[in-house]
């Protein structure tokens, strides 16, 4: 799993950049989380099998829950570190720029 280095809080480009990526990446995980909850109740609505393709078919499912849970669990934990890290306030120079950026803060 790729490391999320933490901004320099001084650098107004750094900051920028982590919270756009992290708005990014939420994005992404629930768009995913949205996908595969989908094809679950899909999968466990359509198969209508016992025997092997059953349990292959849990096994499956199990790996898609444990990739979610994994997926949300490094999100929030980057977020919390992000804002644990940031200053709450930012200045004038850099509250224009976080406007002009377009970015939505979580």
């Amino acid at each position: 799993m790729k490391r999320h280095p933490l901004p320099d809080p001084d650098s107004r480009a750094q900051v920028l950049r982590a919270r756009r990526k992290y708005t990014e990446q939420m994005l992404l995980v629930i768009l995913y989380t949205v996908i595969q909850l989908w094809a679950v109740v899909a999968v466990v609505l359509l198969l209508r099998d016992d025997g092997v393709l059953a349990v292959a078919a849990s096994v499956v499912l199990a790996g898609t829950l444990v990739a979610l849970w994994d997926m949300w669990r490094t999100v929030l934990m980057f977020g919390r570190a992000l804002r644990a890290w940031l200053p709450e306030e930012l200045s004038d120079g850099d509250r224009e720029a976080v406007r002009q950026s377009h970015l939505v803060r979580l």
